[in-house]
């Protein structure tokens, strides 16, 4: 009887001891791994890069300092899917993740250079780049927006427009967005324009600077 207690307690002794090795590998593997991502982090921020967590959606977003006058940073591309592709959303749900207003879409006119993407014949415009003085660039795709699940404004056979949602405090059922059409002499062709909000259109996301 004593032999089998001993045993017992010999197995339960091992059990222990493996168990706590095997947390506290746990504890050492999610410490340097917190470790790598904050190190990346770091590196990203020395680069005017900052990420964002956002609450309606997965994963973080990384959003770009561009050198401008009000510290304002910009994601450099619509938001995607789960899949890559542009993820489009209608205003309700945009607006909580940090929408542009119309002053800093003014403000990357008048301090950044700009220039269209077209085809080959010139005929159809596929969206304009936004260079910052410090190289980054936001791309501003042609891509249009979505009536239900039916595309308005892409370019199919003719000029696509490049939309994204931006900062509305009126009321109603239409919200203002950004509607980027052309190019002309370096400077963007573009109007603001009010669309109905359960419309799905892309999504940029600013913030300002250590915010």
């Amino acid at each position: 009887t004593c032999v089998i207690k001993k045993m017992v307690m010999k197995d339960i002794q091992e059990r222990a001891e493996s168990y706590a090795a095997e947390k506290m590998n746990n504890l050492m593997n999610r410490a340097i791994a917190q470790a790598y991502s904050d190190g990346y982090r770091d590196g990203y921020k020395d680069r005017g890069v900052d990420s964002v967590k956002l609450d309606s959606v997965e994963g973080e977003i990384c959003v770009h300092d561009l050198g401008l006058p009000s510290g304002t940073m910009w994601t450099l591309n619509y938001m995607e899917d789960e899949e890559g592709g542009i993820s489009y959303l209608p205003y309700v749900k945009a607006v909580t993740l940090g929408l542009p207003s119309k002053e800093q879409v003014d403000e990357l006119i008048e301090n950044c250079r700009w220039q269209g993407e077209f085809s080959s014949t010139g005929m159809s415009f596929y969206g304009a780049i936004c260079i910052g003085a410090n190289g980054d660039k936001i791309s501003f795709n042609s891509c249009g927006y979505k009536e239900d699940e039916k595309k308005v404004g892409a370019p199919y056979y003719g000029g696509g427009s490049a939309y994204f949602w931006i900062h509305d405090e009126e009321e109603g059922d239409e919200k203002s967005a950004v509607r980027i059409y052309s190019m002309e002499n370096g400077n963007p062709k573009l109007e603001i324009v009010k669309i109905f909000s359960g419309y799905k259109l892309p999504v940029l996301i600013v913030r300002k600077r250590n915010q």
